[in-house]
């Protein structure tokens, strides 16, 4: 029901882009040309979840309107009207009611839901297919291949446990949880990690277009709008990041290798993971400034200085390779 074999994800991802961004005009357009409005994403959430949570009423109305189905449940067994209430979006839970919408906590516990989903973020490295895999340049730690996860393309990035510092570093279960559960459409989409001895696997979402640094270095000129767009996609990706609760989620290494270009030439920010490695050996430390090579000086942990200074600089970077064309030289 709403699934698509693996060579359609790229369409499905824009497919729930333009319903996590309220782009009516956009879903509408591929709903004409036959998009289904149940299909789902690695974790089974449907446009319909993503409109519930965001707080897109008119997109839920769309949606229904194209019998989308109002109780399809995600890996976390909850349903669109589930998330409409945890949003506090009482309008679209009225409109998800009328219509036959059932919150499906009511049906499961929530204590049980979380337990779950601490268990399947962990990655079984059985389920890696790695037949036909290459190797990627992309992002800043570890080494990334493209493989077969649950017959679709991922990312599969190994790190090596010891970073920057020889102290043992995972990522809890709470943080996998908390990073599976992120959605926005400018940042990738981080499904899960396994430890395997002194090295950690991330999987998360693949993308085939490249990264922003591969566009930087080539001098290819850009037009202005194009430029804008960039500029805007990493702004809104950090500000999602950043107003995350109870704390920002802080990048600290934002990068033009990590900035990666989806199907509809929108940038995802991918490595926002990282800082939650090393975030565990710094408890003591979480008050004590650090002035890096940049000469920003910064807290440890929920300090979003670093993020600002780094956005600023990729921003120039793209600027400078605008096409500028003739406007008015005339005195």
């Amino acid at each position: 029901m709403g699934r698509v074999k693996s060579d359609d994800m790229q369409v499905i991802g824009s497919f729930l882009s333009f319903a996590s961004r309220g782009d009516k005009v956009g879903l509408n357009q591929m709903l004409l040309e036959g998009t289904s409005p149940n299909v789902q994403d690695y974790d089974k959430r449907t446009a319909l979840h993503l409109a519930a949570s965001e707080g897109h009423a008119s997109i839920v109305e769309l949606l229904l309107h194209y019998s989308a189905n109002v109780n399809l449940e995600d890996r976390w067994q909850r349903t669109p009207l589930t998330d409409a209430r945890l949003y506090g979006h009482r309008d679209i839970c009225r409109i998800l009611e009328v219509n036959g919408g059932k919150d499906s906590l009511t049906d499961h516990s929530l204590t049980f839901a979380h337990e779950r989903s601490y268990i399947e973020a962990r990655i079984d490295p059985a389920e890696l297919n790695l037949n036909h895999s290459s190797v990627l340049e992309q992002g800043l730690f570890g080494e990334s291949e493209k493989v077969k996860w649950r017959g679709i393309w991922v990312v599969k990035t190994t790190i090596e446990r010891h970073i920057y510092q020889p102290v043992t570093m995972i990522l809890s279960s709470r943080d996998n949880t908390l990073l599976r559960e992120l959605r926005h459409p400018n940042i990738l989409q981080f499904l899960g990690s396994v430890v395997q001895g002194e090295q950690m696997i991330l999987i998360t979402e693949y993308l085939s277009k490249g990264n922003l640094h591969e566009i930087l270095t080539k001098n290819a000129r850009l037009d202005l709008s194009t430029s804008i767009r960039y500029a805007l996609d990493i702004a809104r990706g950090m500000n999602y990041l950043h107003e995350h609760k109870p704390n920002p989620i802080v990048h600290n290494n934002l990068s033009s290798k990590n900035l990666l270009l989806d199907e509809g030439g929108h940038l995802k920010i991918g490595e926002y993971w990282v800082q939650m490695l090393y975030e565990q050996i710094q408890t003591s430390q979480d008050n004590c400034p650090i002035t890096d090579k940049s000469g920003i000086t910064y807290g440890q942990l929920h300090d979003i200085k670093k993020d600002i200074y780094l956005f600023a600089d990729i921003f120039y970077e793209v600027m400078m390779l605008i096409e500028m064309t003739p406007i008015c030289l005339k005195t």
